[in-house]
């Protein structure tokens, strides 16, 4: 309703904007149908050429009707390409790129698989939302977590040993010949893996305050037989690192610190003299309307994301919930604050989501 001091209502923007939130809502529905994509590796069958929704469904081992209809939802919203003389759908080139190379430095389809548990938490968020508090790291699972490190092993795959260490010489140098390197908040351990196969005689050792994360990283070194240098332990940082190192690192980690103050200080006192503290963060802004008017266009997935996880599991244990937006202010005054003297920004042109930093006492 509206009233004589009530702006005048344009309807032509009126109804441009109600297709922007029909199109929010498809997208919403869209994220079901992708996570369930991703759960049967429906992108991957559909990269092998292609096909009718019938020789989709027995490729896929799926049942036909279901496939048609999630085969017409991708072609409609653009994830599937379609040949209506042949009543064929395929992936073109760019969209197999992005949605069916595991290896792609843009493969983003694992992120889909973030999306149940994300779901699953809406009750306990809401009541986060009224009375404080938060969702704890625990109630993420093993899907949340497998798809975010199947997200992130593409970028330490293609950039970690080839362009991101090498952009620090001494750090390259010392790693060449058997430095010694922590890798904060490592998850399942997939940069460590990395830098194994890049730096065979560094030692590798990983930290994390979620076991079942390190459970996985140690399996996974074993299995990619490198368990005799790169191991995996559950430390709290706060409480101090144990050892000294060459290097330390994190990766999109140090936004997720419920304690990134007293975090930072710890890892500070962890490294040798001359050590480097090298840190991945997203490319988004400590400034809302620096991020509304991100050139990206990624402030809302900044923001949404960290409501949904990253700052929502700091404050479900008292932290500051300093959230994905963090930016490179709030990073430099951390440094700062914990006693580093140098502070270098690194860009790589091939890497525009990530900011990155060389910290160093």
């Amino acid at each position: 309703m509206t009233d004589a001091s009530s702006p005048a209502l344009d309807m032509d923007k009126a109804f441009a904007f109600a297709f922007k939130v029909l199109g929010d809502i498809t997208a919403a529905q869209m994220g079901t149908l992708n996570a369930i994509g991703d759960r049967l590796g429906l992108f991957d069958h559909l990269a092998q050429g292609p096909g009718t929704s019938a020789g989709f469904a027995q490729r896929a081992g799926i049942n036909e009707r279901y496939a048609r209809e999630w085969l017409s939802a991708m072609a409609c919203h653009g994830y599937v390409a379609y040949d209506a003389a042949a009543k064929e759908f395929s992936l073109s080139p760019e969209q197999a790129f992005c949605l069916a190379d595991h290896d792609s430095p843009v493969y983003l389809t694992s992120l889909f698989s973030m999306a149940p548990t994300t779901w699953r938490n809406v009750d306990e968020l809401t009541d986060a939302f009224r009375h404080g508090g938060g969702v704890p790291q625990e109630r993420f699972g093993d899907e949340f977590w497998c798809g975010f490190e199947r997200f992130t092993r593409t970028a330490f795959r293609n950039n970690l040993v080839r362009d991101w260490i090498p952009a620090m010489p001494e750090v390259d140098s010392t790693l060449r010949a058997g430095g010694a390197v922590a890798d904060i908040g490592c998850g399942n351990g997939q940069a460590l893996l990395f830098l194994a196969q890049g730096y065979p005689d560094a030692t590798l050792v990983g930290y994390d305050n979620y076991a079942p994360a390190i459970a996985a990283a140690n399996a996974n070194a074993e299995a990619a037989g490198v368990a005799d240098h790169v191991r995996f332990e559950v430390v709290d940082v706060t409480q101090g690192i144990p050892g000294t190192y060459d290097l330390i690192t994190s990766f999109d980690v140090v936004h997720d610190m419920p304690h990134p103050r007293p975090a930072m200080s710890e890892i500070k006192r962890a490294l040798n003299p001359g050590g480097t503290y090298f840190v991945l963060e997203f490319n988004l802004f400590g400034d809302l309307q620096r991020n509304i008017d991100h050139p990206m266009g990624i402030g809302a997935f900044g923001y949404s994301a960290s409501t949904n996880y990253c700052m929502t599991q700091a404050l479900a244990v008292g932290g500051e919930g300093t959230g994905t937006c963090m930016g490179e202010e709030k990073a430099r005054e951390l440094a700062e604050e914990a006693g580093f003297t140098q502070f270098r920004r690194i860009d790589f042109p091939h890497n525009p989501f990530n900011l990155f930093y060389e910290i160093r006492a």
